[in-house]
Formats: structure tokens, C-alpha cells, sequence
């Protein structure tokens, strides 16, 4: 009898310590479970969320590269776990990036975890997460010193002391999304519609990412995971209306057009010599394989399309021209398929689903032809695909004028090259001038008169600098102005280069602490005084 009571009380402690014990180390250590700030608008529901601040948190004071450290957010996020960086969890995120996950691997890893306080499997994982990570034990490893780095930093204090900020990006963000019903607009288009839609905005996140994750109910949550361009009201970054659209038609595309592609491996497999002429700028993209490619190309095009209808023709001449410029080549003959799949979907009611292989056979045609043409085209801007290039060749000025000295742009330049040009040349302008740079993506610094480089080109140049001004599309005059802007590479138009200048080369350091890429110049003062921003006409000439 003594035997049973002994053998009923053990089991009953144990039982009470296996309720009881993760609740106390919870205590002990005051990690409650984390919930996202959040705002629904429409079927939309916009959110700050724990799991990818916690993640972003790690990656920021790891070695990873795709993360945006140049904000004040991230000065806040570095005093704080500075000294954490020890941790495993960032050894193993410096190892798994290392071997390829990366990019929308993590971002999609964290969405199968509950919210930090747990950080624990929800789900299984997908096989292309255990696929990116080289095996489910490195997904298990990875959550596992996730949660301990959440635990040990007091991962929650740090979220309640920034809760205010992310308030803040959920409000004006959503704000600019009032008038009409975009997710409407893209379900009418594909003809389908989907469970849920969630936006994910994280201050440091470098791009988007649309993952797509099961509910258990043979449904699918769609998530579109964006990043934020630091665009600034009352010092808090958000979306505006131009760049949430852009972000939102394109990542909860990918949830609409990826799994029908993948249907077809055949046929991804058959045309896949179409990806040998655009392989490198792809790849500098971070779209590594013919298959992706496909998907950017169909989900792009909708975006256009769904830009045309529900904005503006003008700007979606513009997307055009910009994704013809990202060496999305073969866009012109998709565009043209979804006109028929627009017209066959009004008379005929199919859904996206259905028209899918004859998109495909856009491809299949094109590989048949003599496609390289497509793909043999100047360099048309903007400032980013100057720069998505195998090669770079980062110049810096060394004409010193008066008293004027170089050497801060000097150092300027070495950490800009040290930190996102490593693999590339870091030259001066004299060799420049010497070299053969025509297979590169050309980046230049300092004025027309102190790079010499830049002087040998000043007649070709669509703007002028003299007497204290800037003549671009008028004449600007402002104290400290700054000038970025891309041309073709003088030694071969089919590349890039782009142009960091100013009136005076003491304001050429710090130059690149504003958002500029997806045009072809932007003319400002500081990163919260853009004066002018656009694109060029290009004709004959480049010209405003």
C-alpha cells in the first residue's frame, strides 16, 4: 500500500512540475508570451511582429549581410545586445547563412514558431525549409537557440520598451491604405481568394518576402514580410501608399503564381536555356534558378497589369521600363499573355490556375527564337541595377583642390567598399583612367573637379556643377546639396555607373545615408530634405 501511495505521489509531482515548471522558468526569467502590434484594414491585417524583430534582432549583431544597420533603430537595437553576440544563436545564424539560408528562408522559419516566450514549433516544417537549412536537426538546433538568446537578453523588455515605436509604423502605414480595397483588387484579378492576409512590416528587414504558411485546416495563411525605405514623419519610419502597393500585389503574389509554376517541371526544365544570358544579374538579385525567375517574371507583370487598372497607366510604363532595367527581359510577351487571360477570365470566369500553362508556353515559344536579343540591351537605370553586376569597381577622387583635403571621402569610400563592395575593385580615379572597367558596374565619388575620372566624362554628363550650383532639371543652389544619379558605363552602355557628387567634396561623406535605388537620381540635402527625385528621358541621350 505503501508502495502505491509513494508511486501515486511521484506521479503526481510530476505531473504538477510538468504544468507547473515552464511557468515558473517563465517567471523566473519574466518572458511572457509576445503578441504583434497589429491593425486590420479591410481583409489586411497589418502587424510589428515579435518573432521577426526577435530574428532581425540576431541577424543585426550577426555577420549577416541583407539586414538595414544604417537607422537609429538598429543604434538602439545594437546598445542593447551588444553584448549578447556571443550567443549561440548568432554563431548559428552566421553558420546557416553561410550555407544559404537566407533571405525569405528565416523569415518563413520564424513564422512556423509561436511568438517568443515559447518560440516553439507550431507545425512542421516545410521540406524547402528543411531543404535551405540542410536538415531538420539545424531547424530544431536554430529554434532552440532562439528561444535561449530571447530568454537571456530579456528579449519582451526590449519589446515593451519600443512598443510605442512600432505603434507608430502600424498607424501611418495603414493610414495610407484608406480609399480602396487593394486585396479585392488582386483577388479579382486571380479570380481566387485566400484565408488570410498579413503584413509584416520589421524596421530592419532588407526587401520582402511572401511565405505562405499552412493553418492546419488545409488552408494557408499568406504573409507578406516587408521592409521599410526610412522615409520619415515626426522621426518614425513607415510604408507609404506607392511602396506598400508595389510590396503588397508582389509578395502575396507569390502565394497566387508559385505553387502553379511548380506544377509544371517540365516545362521549367525545357526552357531553361533562357536563363543562361540573364544568370549573373539574376543572381545578384538573390534569384538563383530558372524556376524562381519564371515566378518573378508572371508575378511582376500581374503587378503591372493591377497598376495600370487601379492607379495609373503612366506609372505602369514606368514599372515597365524598371523591370526591364532588373533584366526581366521577357516581361513584354507575359504582359501580353495576361491581356488574353484578362479577357478570357471576364467571358469564361476561369481562375488564375487554369491560364497558367499558357503563360508557360511564353517561355517555351521564346526559347525557340533567337532570345538573346531580349537580353542584349543598354543599361537603362535605375541607380540599383547599376550595381547588380558580377563585377564592381568602386573610384575614389584624389585631385585635391586649394585646401581642400580628400581624405575623409577617402576613408568614406574604403568603408563603403569594405562594407558592400568587398568582392570588387577599390581604386583610385588615376588608375581608372587607365583601366579596363568595361565589365563592371561602375560607383564613383566626389566632385567633377576632385575625381578625375568623373572630369574626363563632364561633357556627357546630363547635369552640370559650377559656380555653386547644381544645373539638373533646374538650377539648384542649397547649401550642402548632393547629387546620386546613374548613367551608362562610359566604356560599355550595356553596364552601369552610378554617381555620388556634390558642389564640394565635404559633403561627399555620408552621401549614401539616404534611401535612393529604384530611380535614376535623387538630388538632397540630408536624408530628410530630398529636394527631387525621378527618371530620365532616354532617347538618343540621357536628359531631364
Amino acid at each position: 500500500m505503501k508502495k502505491i501511495l509513494l508511486l501515486i505521489l511521484t506521479l503526481t509531482f510530476a505531473v504538477a512540475m510538468n504544468f507547473f515548471l515552464p511557468k515558473i522558468i517563465n517567471s523566473y526569467y519574466n518572458i511572457p508570451s509576445l503578441e504583434p502590434i497589429q491593425k486590420q484594414v479591410g481583409k489586411l491585417n497589418i502587424s510589428v511582429d515579435p518573432r521577426l524583430e526577435l530574428l532581425s534582432v540576431i541577424q543585426g549583431i550577426s555577420d549577416y549581410q541583407p539586414i538595414q544597420r544604417d537607422n537609429s533603430y538598429f543604434n538602439t537595437v545594437k546598445s542593447y545586445f551588444a553584448s549578447s553576440a556571443h550567443l549561440q544563436a548568432v554563431s548559428i545564424t552566421n553558420k546557416l547563412s553561410a550555407n544559404g539560408f537566407s533571405y525569405d528562408a528565416p523569415v518563413a522559419f520564424m513564422l512556423h514558431l509561436t511568438y517568443p516566450g515559447e518560440c516553439k514549433p507550431r507545425m512542421p516544417y516545410s521540406d524547402y525549409l528543411i531543404k535551405r537549412a540542410q536538415g531538420e536537426q539545424h531547424l530544431n538546433e536554430y529554434q532552440q537557440a532562439i528561444h535561449e538568446f530571447a530568454v537571456k537578453t530579456k528579449f519582451n523588455r526590449f519589446w515593451e520598451q519600443n512598443k510605442s515605436f512600432y505603434n507608430r509604423i502600424v498607424d501611418l502605414s495603414a493610414s495610407g491604405l484608406s480609399g480602396t480595397d487593394w486585396i479585392f483588387a488582386l483577388e479579382k484579378y486571380m479570380n481566387t481568394s485566400h484565408n488570410r492576409y498579413n503584413v509584416i512590416i520589421s524596421p530592419l528587414l532588407r526587401g520582402g518576402y511572401g511565405p505562405a504558411v499552412p493553418t492546419g485546416n488545409g488552408e494557408r495563411d499568406l504573409y507578406a514580410c516587408l521592409s521599410l525605405d526610412w522615409k520619415r514623419k515626426d522621426s518614425i519610419p513607415y510604408l507609404d501608399r506607392n511602396s506598400f502597393l508595389f510590396y503588397l500585389w508582389h509578395e502575396f503574389g507569390h502565394s497566387f503564381v508559385n505553387p502553379e509554376v511548380e506544377k509544371y517541371p517540365e516545362i521549367i526544365e525545357r526552357t531553361s536555356v533562357l536563363f543562361t544570358p540573364i544568370q549573373d544579374k539574376m543572381a545578384n538579385q538573390a534569384y538563383g534558378n530558372w524556376g524562381t525567375c519564371i515566378n518573378e517574371h508572371i508575378i511582376r507583370a500581374v503587378n503591372i497589369r493591377l497598376t495600370e487598372k487601379y492607379i495609373d497607366k503612366t506609372e505602369a510604363d514606368q514599372l515597365l521600363k524598371n523591370e526591364l532595367s532588373n533584366c526581366f527581359v521577357y516581361i513584354e510577351p507575359v504582359l501580353e499573355e495576361l491581356k488574353k487571360y484578362e479577357q478570357k477570365r471576364e467571358k469564361e470566369n476561369i481562375i488564375f490556375s487554369d491560364y497558367v500553362p499558357d503563360l508557360l508556353q511564353v517561355f517555351d515559344s521564346l526559347s525557340k527564337t533567337d532570345y538573346k536579343v531580349l537580353s542584349d540591351r543598354p543599361f537603362l537605370g535605375p541607380i540599383n541595377h547599376a550595381i547588380q553586376t558580377s563585377k564592381t569597381a568602386v573610384i575614389y577622387p584624389t585631385n585635391r583642390l586649394g585646401n581642400e583635403s580628400l581624405e575623409e571621402t577617402k576613408k568614406y569610400v574604403e568603408e563603403i567598399h569594405k562594407r558592400f563592395f568587398k568582392g570588387g575593385l577599390l581604386i583610385p580615379d588615376t588608375v581608372a583612367l587607365k583601366s579596363d572597367l568595361s565589365d563592371c558596374g561602375l560607383i564613383v565619388y566626389g566632385t567633377i573637379q576632385s575625381n578625375l575620372f568623373l572630369k574626363k566624362q563632364e561633357s556627357r554628363l546630363p547635369f552640370k556643377i559650377k559656380d555653386n550650383t547644381i544645373i539638373a532639371d533646374r538650377v539648384y543652389s542649397e547649401p550642402g546639396i548632393r547629387f546620386i544619379t546613374c548613367l551608362p558605363n562610359p566604356q560599355n552602355e550595356k553596364l552601369g555607373m552610378v554617381i555620388y557628387t556634390a558642389i564640394s567634396d565635404k559633403d561627399i561623406p555620408d552621401i549614401n545615408n539616404v534611401f535612393h535605388g529604384p530611380e535614376d537620381y535623387i538630388l538632397f540635402i540630408g536624408r530628410n530634405q530630398v529636394l527631387k527625385k525621378g527618371f530620365y528621358k532616354k532617347n538618343s541621350k540621357w536628359e531631364f
